[in-house]
């Protein structure tokens, strides 16, 4: 089984090698799976500057690299289940969240790992910390947790509930952004866009324009943000979420889209499925497709899950197979 899974890595670590040549110059292997270990997808990765950051996913993996990305050291996360959002607001003080209600908090950047009581068994896929002590994390059934100790203890909050058998069949909450205490957003199925200005004891449902699932979100400002999603969905708002407008309609994707993430108003990353990894220099109004599926010679059967852009021409980006992917 091994030799097996070490001839698969093989050859799709050489088809991510076509990847030259693009936009970003160059995208090569920063990190990939040790075959023996039978490692699972990496769902989710955060940079908290341009030499320090962390990816997770299956099986309770935790990665982290204090140098840009030239190495990756597993750390010791204290669970085996599945995890799918990191989050850091500075090199030390960090939080993921995933299967089962499993939240795991750190203070020293990783090197140690502590179980935090969510209070909740659902899936958790989303969160986000505005700083040491105030943060928010999403889930399945309209879950949506929130603390003001750093994760000590958990309130579910308007909109969102604490335990698997309440609010079934509510849409699921698949990402979280706060810009104060009392402002911020989830997104999530069934093109759900939320925003609360008061803490979340109301929401206001914005008009996405889509009934299409919604995975990632990421904002510049509290004005200019994006979020990507199923079927090669991209909207963006240029005023706070009043309104959204759909991007990249002209490549006609078809392929899901995971990841976003902008390092201005104007330059950004999306990654999703079949390879597909698309970059823009003016804010969206025009994407260029770095790799599709829809191109020879690319990644036609590999899945990106997520992306971090923290600094110019260099991002990251969370593969399956524990495989990482480094633009320079």
């Amino acid at each position: 089984m091994f030799k097996k899974s070490a001839i698969f890595t093989a050859i799709i670590l050489m088809a991510i090698l076509v990847f030259t040549n693009l936009a970003f110059g160059k995208w090569e292997i920063s990190r990939e799976d040790d075959p023996a270990s039978m490692e699972g997808n990496l769902r989710s990765i955060y940079f908290a500057d341009e030499k320090h950051g962390w990816a997770v996913g299956d099986y309770g993996i935790i990665l982290a690299t204090t140098n840009g990305g030239q190495s990756w050291e597993k750390q010791k996360s204290t669970i085996e289940a599945d995890l799918w959002g990191v989050h850091f607001v500075d090199t030390k003080n960090g939080w993921t969240v995933g299967a089962n209600g499993n939240t795991l908090s750190t203070k020293d950047g990783g090197k140690s790992w502590k179980r935090l009581n969510s209070q909740t068994t659902v899936q958790l896929y989303g969160v986000y910390f505005l700083d040491v002590n105030n943060g928010w994390i999403v889930g399945i059934n309209s879950t949506i947790l929130a603390t003001q100790n750093g994760g000590t203890t958990w309130t579910p909050i308007s909109g969102g509930r604490g335990a698997a058998e309440i609010g079934g069949g509510s849409p699921g909450y698949w990402d979280v952004r706060l810009f104060t205490t009392r402002k911020g957003y989830v997104i999530g199925e069934n093109g759900t866009i939320k925003l609360t200005t008061d803490g979340g004891k109301t929401w206001i449902d914005q008009k996405s324009g889509t009934d299409s699932n919604l995975a990632s979100m990421d904002f510049i400002d509290e004005n200019n943000g994006w979020v990507v999603g199923e079927g090669g969905v991209i909207l963006n708002t240029k005023n706070g979420g009043n309104t959204w407008t759909a991007q990249a309609e002209d490549l006609k994707l078809t392929e899901w889209m995971h990841g976003v993430d902008f390092i201005s108003v104007n330059d950004g990353v999306a990654v999703g499925e079949y390879g597909t990894i698309l970059t823009t220099t003016d804010g969206g109004k025009t994407w260029k497709i770095e790799s599709s599926g829809k191109q020879p010679n690319s990644i036609t059967k590999y899945t990106l899950f997520d992306v971090s852009y923290p600094k110019s021409k260099t991002a990251f980006v969370a593969v399956e197979w524990g495989v990482i992917l480094k633009s320079k």
